[in-house]
């Protein structure tokens, strides 16, 4: 077979060189400790992988159901993960070895309007607050205190400001925004940390994930599929397409490689910059 020549893209003024791991059953990945942690619908449901794509280990979560969402929280040095089990209708905080230290669940009993009723995503706040995306049963954001306290939780289903129709991802921008994907809006909207509504994204298909690059930039996949860079503004600063069906989980690295977790098909996707 001929080899085929290497793939780039360009998001903006940078220019990246494309590389596939295929791994089967991918959904979200975060990077802590210095590696690259996959979480999978599947057994085994953790895969670590080296930033070259390298597979080093991989570890079951015995009493998961459906993992969706992967956060390293603290930064990624501290190596504490939450794992968000979409059908098991809780989230795992792991600790660096990658065992489950403690739960935030609803003793098995979803409920429209609390938590949790099938919930896609978390972000730590910059006070340690916890805030999850309680995306597919509720359209709601619950907010944990730092001892996972349930303090309050706000937005509703519906299109209007502040509602929500399936919050799919969430993370905390430089600004001490709270970015929300509001994938059936088409949107991702943007809260202070009471979840007041500031303003929006638009002009996107169903994003996805969100992620930051380490000058700020706000990163989005979306359905169409594409990769959309903003900048503090909310200005659209550069875009790709990604190369599955859904660029569902995403993560950069100190080095500003960009991490996709795609799905159909299934595999891990670096986006490594190129100099020059």
């Amino acid at each position: 077979m001929t080899p085929r020549p290497p793939a780039f893209v360009a998001l903006g003024a940078r220019r990246y060189r494309v590389a596939h791991v295929p791994l089967e059953g991918v959904t979200d990945l975060a990077i802590t400790g210095g590696r690259i942690v996959v979480l999978r619908r599947r057994i085994p449901e953790l895969v670590e992988l080296a930033f070259d794509g390298t597979i080093l280990a991989e570890r079951d979560l015995p009493d998961f159901v459906c993992g969706h969402g992967m956060r390293a929280l603290g930064g990624a040095a501290a190596g504490v993960l939450a794992a968000t089990d979409m059908d098991g209708h809780k989230i795992a905080l792991l600790g660096p070895d990658l065992h489950t230290r403690e739960q935030l669940h609803c003793d098995a009993r979803p409920g429209l309007g609390r938590p949790f009723n099938h919930p896609c995503d978390c972000a730590e706040g910059p006070d340690g607050r916890l805030y999850v995306a309680d995306g597919y049963g509720n359209s709601a954001v619950h907010v944990f205190a730092p001892d996972r306290t349930h303090l309050a939780s706000f937005g509703q289903p519906g299109h209007g400001a502040g509602d929500f129709s399936t919050p799919h991802s969430l993370l905390f921008d430089g600004q001490g925004r709270l970015c929300v994907a509001d994938r059936e809006n088409n949107r991702v909207q943007r809260f202070d940390a009471e979840g007041r509504y500031l303003d929006e994204i638009g002009g996107l298909h169903k994003p996805m994930a969100l992620a930051l690059m380490p000058d700020g930039t706000l990163l989005v996949t979306d359905q169409t599929p594409r990769l959309s860079g903003y900048d503090a503004a909310g200005r659209l600063t550069g875009r790709c397409r990604t190369f599955s069906t859904y660029g569902h989980g995403l993560a950069v690295c100190e080095d500003g490689t960009v991490v996709i977790a795609e799905m159909a098909p299934d595999r891990v996707t670096f986006l490594r910059p190129v100099a020059g």
